[in-house]
């Protein structure tokens, strides 16, 4: 007898599990469409999943004119995992005056969003907001060379950039593999 509740038991819970479907409509799927901020795509076919704020034009200043001229591309990415610095190697952004930005890995664009320069407590903060969520980030700008072609920036605590480090060059197109000695 205790063996028959067991099977039943089973029973009824495999019948639980399956779906309520009339036959003929397995395998169908009734979902919502997806929203517009779900179904973007970065301009190169990769979908991405999210939403930034709406741009807001940048205060003109000589930072602004700096960083809205052409690219910046991360020559350098400091933290402590070997394939966290050479995954990012190759990074760049593509700044606005409108205050748009896209961003990309050597040939490829990966995201576009909006972006921001903030002063906080004497820190010059740029924010990026990716409409692939993963990538939004922030950063301060620790420096810039006298040429303005050349910038460090630190990764802001409490933030997903925290400990790293990089530095970001001025560039007239997207990089290349073959301008950094990177193998495919």
């Amino acid at each position: 007898m205790r063996r028959l509740s067991w099977s039943l038991l089973l029973i009824f819970g495999l019948l639980a599990c399956t779906d309520d479907k009339p036959a003929g409509e397995a395998g169908t799927e009734t979902t919502s469409a997806p929203t517009a901020a779900e179904t973007n795509t970065s301009g190169e076919g990769i979908a991405m999943k999210g939403s930034f704020q709406p741009p807001v034009a940048a205060e003109p200043s000589a930072l602004v004119n700096t960083l809205t001229t052409d690219f910046w591309v991360w020559e350098y990415y400091v933290v402590d995992d070997k394939a966290t610095r050479l995954a990012n190697k190759g990074r760049w952004f593509k700044l606005s005056a409108d205050g748009t930005y896209e961003t990309g890995r050597w040939e490829d664009k990966t995201g576009h969003g909006s972006w921001r320069l903030l002063n906080q407590d004497g820190k010059k903060i740029l924010q990026f907001d990716n409409i692939d969520d993963r990538q939004d980030e922030q950063w301060e700008i620790q420096g810039i060379n006298q040429e303005n072609d050349t910038m460090t920036w630190a990764g802001i605590k409490d933030s997903k950039t925290e400990g790293a480090i990089l530095k970001a060059i001025s560039l007239l197109t997207r990089p290349t593999r073959q301008q950094f000695g990177v193998a495919e």
